[in-house]
Formats: structure tokens, C-alpha cells, sequence
């Protein structure tokens, strides 16, 4: 690729990246009335329903390999594109499914999908941005941009979904199902920012020894090793959250409008504080993750004991509602925080690796979580399971703090060379 076209390359990905990623991180009009599609309209247990996420996870495992050859075969572009288009297939699986088992089999749909997007969406943006000092910014400012502007979409989304449930349940479903169709044409206006291999495609599955070898760096990598471990194991505890709240509300009867209303709220609160993470870095440094996470075990636990209470003194469903809203404070916080230290000190010969190894591990550790998370709310009331969860949270997250002390966040110089073996500014 010559310099003219890295340049038009550059412009293009970095000026599309955040309108894709308002429509694409996740899905839009579904989530909160999704819960109450599968209850109310599919008949799906709540203990079920948190098990078929449990199989999201454990698809998501055995999705990652055949996510990552995707990824080396079809190059960055069309990568996404295909992944897309799986989406609009899951929607569809879901929307005409009949039994658990075509549930189950959206969600292998779902599991390739996301797999790839994973790796691939943030590893393209990363390849867009020329290198320099401030690429971590630049890399940050433009994700944390699509994630605040997701947030706020969804919000809005999820306030019409919660009246449109009420008019005809399949209507906030169908309109998820529009939005991933448009999403898969705007990822067909990217332009592929790796020179195109002019071989045969298939000589291209020669590069397993570059992903052997990428790996085996990342697995002796401290630092990649902690930020991928704690990546894992606090998104499995932030997906669980998403039935456990609904479901939490649900237990109280509380009309679809109102907990459409409640969790748009939350999500405009994300999307604000998504912006505020470069200050809580600055702030908090090599600490910011673990002062997140400890904060989110803290709301859980308190979101269990007002469960409780509630029972008796409705109040505390407000007081509960609040704990939510500084949980969501946080979680707009971590997930740009938590790419840009993944993304630092990488290449484009090792981002999609270190992507794809967090979302390996992060499916097992959801996949663990959730079948745990079933297995608690078939057999005790949902604002215990807060408790439990709350609890060990925190527990984790002192763990977590050890363990990552001496390992992230520290300066570019106090890295071994091997551990900077793949910085574009280090390699130049």
C-alpha cells in the first residue's frame, strides 16, 4: 500500500470507526426485552435463560481458533463483514426459534460472531492510526467516541423497545434484526488497511507458526498474561449482571416500559462517563482497573442486600436502582480503559492474537460464571445470588490487585525488551 493510500485508508477507517461501533458493539432494541421475549413469549425458564448465555460462552471457547483463521484468511475487512452478517443470522434464529435448542444454536451464531468482531474491529482501528507517542490516546479517544454515542442510542433504543414489547413483543426484535443489516453495509465501506497477499488464499494457512509464536509471547508476557486474566474474569461477572438485574426487577413485577425506562437511564449514564476514562487514568494509574471492579463487587453485594430488604420496605427498590447506576458508572469507564492497555505496546502482527486470547479466556471464565449463576438462581431467590456474586467480586478483586501490582501500569522503561518486543515506537 502506497503512502497516498495509507493516508486515504487512515482518514476513512478513523472517520467510519465511530459511527460503526454506535451500531455495531452490541446489539441495539434488544437487550432488557430480550429476557422478557424468551419468558413471557418463548416460555423459557429465568435459570435457563442464564444457561444459554452459559453456552454463548462455551461456544465462544471453541469459536475462538476457527475465529482467528478467519481473521488471517479474509483479512480485517471482510473479516467484519462476515461476522456481521452472522448477526443478522442469529437474529433471525432467535426471532422464528421454537424450542431451547434453536436458542442454543443462535447463540453458536452469535459466539463465531462476536468472536471475530472481538479481535478484529478494535485490531482494525489500531491499524488505522499512524504511529506515534499518543496512539494509546488516539486509539482511546476514537473507541471511547463510538462507545459513549453506543450508549446513548441504546438508551433511547431501549425506552422505545420497552413500549413497542407492549404493543407486539416481536417489534424491538425486528428492529435489532434491521439495525444488524445496516451495520453489515457500513462495515463494507472500511477500506482493508493490510496490503492485500497477492498468493493463492490458501498458502495464507502457512502462517500457523506466526500465530503459534504470537501466542507463546503472550503467554509469557506478565503483563499481557494479568490484563487478559482480569479482562476475563470481570467481563464473565458484568455479562451475568446483565439477567441478574432484569431478572432482580422482574422479581418485583415491574412493567416492561419501566424497566426499559430504567436501564436506557443507565445507559446514557454509561455513555457519559465512557468520556471521563482518560481523567480516571490519570487519576488512578496501574490502579484504575481494580478501583472499577471493586466498586462493581461493591454495588452487587449492596444490590443484593436492597433485594432483600425490599421485600418489606419497597424504598429500597429505588436504593437498589441506585447501585445500578454507579455499577453502569463504572462499567463505561472499563471497557475503553480495558482496550487501550491491551492494545499498548502491539503491532499489527500481535493485536488480533492478544484479542482473541482475552475473548478465549473470557469465554471459558463466562461460561464458568454463568452455569454457576444458573445453577444459583434455579435453587435460591435471585437477591441472594446478588449477594453471593457481590461478595466474591470483591474477593477477586483483592486477589486481582496482587497479583497485577508489579505486572501493569507501569512505565515503557521499567518492561523488560521481550515484553516490548512488538512496539511499533520501540521497533522503528
Amino acid at each position: 500500500m502506497v503512502e497516498k493510500e495509507k493516508v486515504q485508508m487512515r482518514k476513512r477507517n478513523m472517520k467510519l470507526f465511530p459511527i460503526y461501533k454506535t451500531l455495531s458493539w452490541d446489539y441495539i432494541f434488544f437487550y432488557t426485552t430480550n429476557f422478557l421475549f424468551l419468558t413471557q413469549c418463548k416460555h423459557i425458564h429465568p435459570a435457563d435463560v442464564v444457561l444459554i448465555d452459559s453456552f454463548y460462552a462455551l461456544f465462544g471457547i471453541i469459536m475462538q481458533v476457527p475465529a482467528t483463521f478467519v481473521i488471517e484468511y479474509l483479512g480485517r475487512k471482510r473479516s467484519m463483514i462476515f461476522a456481521n452478517f452472522l448477526n443478522c443470522i442469529y437474529m433471525l434464529v432467535v426471532m422464528f426459534s421454537t424450542n431451547l435448542f434453536n436458542l442454543i444454536t443462535a447463540e453458536l451464531l452469535s459466539s463465531l460472531a462476536f468472536g471475530i468482531k472481538e479481535s478484529v474491529d478494535p485490531a482494525l482501528l489500531n491499524e488505522s492510526i499512524p504511529p506515534s507517542r499518543y496512539k494509546s490516546k488516539i486509539f482511546a479517544k476514537i473507541s471511547q467516541k463510538g462507545m459513549a454515542n453506543y450508549y446513548i442510542i441504546n438508551a433511547i433504543s431501549t425506552i422505545l423497545a420497552g413500549f413497542f414489547y407492549d404493543i407486539n413483543p416481536y417489534i424491538p426484535i425486528t428492529l435489532s434484526f434491521t439495525i444488524t443489516i445496516l451495520v453489515t453495509i457500513i462495515s463494507t465501506r472500511f477500506i482493508e488497511p493490510q496490503a492485500e497477499n497477492k498468493k493463492h488464499k490458501v498458502q495464507e494457512f502457512n502462517q500457523i507458526k506466526e500465530i503459534k509464536d504470537a501466542f507463546k509471547f503472550i503467554l509469557k508476557s506478565e503483563r499481557l498474561k494479568a490484563l487478559i486474566l482480569f479482562s476475563a474474569i470481570s467481563g464473565g461477572i458484568i455479562s451475568l449482571m446483565a439477567t441478574y438485574e432484569v431478572s432482580l426487577l422482574e422479581d418485583f413485577d415491574m412493567p416492561a416500559k419501566y424497566l426499559c425506562i430504567i436501564f436506557a437511564i443507565l445507559g446514557i449514564i454509561s455513555g457519559i462517563l465512557a468520556n471521563k476514562q482518560e481523567a480516571f487514568h490519570e487519576k488512578y494509574r496501574n490502579k484504575s482497573l481494580c478501583t472499577l471492579f471493586g466498586i462493581i463487587g461493591g454495588t452487587i453485594l449492596i444490590a443484593g442486600i436492597c433485594g432483600i430488604i425490599a421485600k418489606q420496605y419497597s424504598i429500597f427498590i429505588l436504593a437498589m436502582v441506585i447501585t445500578y447506576m454507579i455499577r453502569y458508572s463504572c462499567q463505561g469507564i472499563y471497557y475503553p480503559l480495558t482496550e487501550r492497555y491491551l492494545r499498548n505496546f502491539s503491532n499489527e502482527k500481535i493485536d488480533t492474537k492478544i484479542f482473541t486470547a482475552k475473548n478465549f479466556l473470557k469465554s471459558i471464565l463466562s461460561a464458568v460464571i454463568g452455569i454457576i449463576g444458573a445453577f444459583l438462581l434455579d435453587r435460591i431467590n435471585i437477591s441472594y445470588c446478588m449477594l453471593i456474586i457481590g461478595t466474591s467480586t470483591i474477593v477477586l478483586t483483592i486477589l486481582m490487585s496482587q497479583y497485577m501490582k508489579k505486572r501493569v501500569g507501569l512505565k515503557p522503561q521499567e518492561y523488560s525488551k521481550e515484553e516490548l518486543r512488538f512496539d511499533e515506537l520501540e521497533n522503528k
